[in-house]
C-alpha cells in the first residue's frame, strides 16, 4: 500500500480513478470537482442542471474521464448539505467511497478529502478517518492491498497535518 499527499492539481495526477465530491448546496462547483468539470467541458454541471446528479448525500456516479485528465475514470459522490456535514458524516462518505472502489477493483485513485475544505474539518483528523476506512476495506484482500496506490490532494499548508498520518498508516496499518 502506498499513501501520499500532494498539492498537485487533480487533472495532472496519473491514476486510474479520480474521486470527487460536492455538496448539495455547492454551486458553482469548487476546488477539484470544479476543475474536473471544466476539464470535462462542463459535463458535471450539465448533469446537475438536468437533475441527473444533485449532490445529495451518498449519491454516486462513475463515468469515463477524457483526454484532458490523466485518469481513466471519474467517481463522484454527493455529500448532502454543507450545514449537516461533520466528521461523522465524513466517515460515512469515506467508508462508502472505499467500499465502492474496492467492489469495482480500483487500486489506484486520487482524491481531495471529501468536503474537508468547505466544511472546515481538521485535515489531520480527516486523513486518519480516511486512512482507517481504506485500510479496513482493502485489508480484506492482501493482493489488492499490496497494489493500492492512493494520492490525497490538499492545499500546501494542510500537507503538514496529512502526510504524517498517511505515512503512519502506510507503515503500520490503521491502528
Amino acid at each position: 500500500m502506498k499513501l501520499r499527499a500532494t498539492s498537485q492539481e487533480i487533472d495532472k495526477i496519473e491514476t486510474d480513478t479520480v474521486v470527487l465530491s460536492f455538496f448539495h448546496d455547492e454551486r458553482p462547483l469548487k476546488g477539484a470537482v470544479g476543475l474536473t468539470d471544466w476539464r470535462l467541458g462542463g459535463f458535471l454541471s450539465r448533469l446537475i442542471m438536468s437533475k441527473w446528479i444533485d449532490g445529495k448525500f451518498d449519491d454516486p456516479l462513475l463515468m469515463p474521464a477524457n483526454h484532458r485528465m490523466q485518469s481513466n475514470k471519474v467517481f463522484v459522490v454527493g455529500l448532502g448539505p454543507v450545514s449537516a456535514y461533520d466528521l461523522s458524516r465524513y466517515q460515512k462518505v469515506v467508508e462508502h467511497i472505499a467500499d465502492a472502489l474496492f467492489k469495482i477493483n480500483v487500486t489506484r485513485f486520487a482524491l481531495p478529502l471529501p468536503g474537508v475544505l468547505l466544511a472546515g474539518l481538521d485535515p489531520g483528523d480527516a486523513a486518519e478517518i480516511f486512512g482507517r476506512a481504506v485500510h479496513t476495506r482493502y485489508g480484506k484482500n492482501p493482493d489488492m492491498m499490496a497494489g493500492l496506490e492512493v494520492v490525497v490532494i490538499a492545499p500546501g499548508p494542510d500537507l503538514k497535518r496529512i502526510n504524517p498520518v498517511l505515512a503512519r498508516i502506510e507503515r503500520g496499518g490503521a491502528a
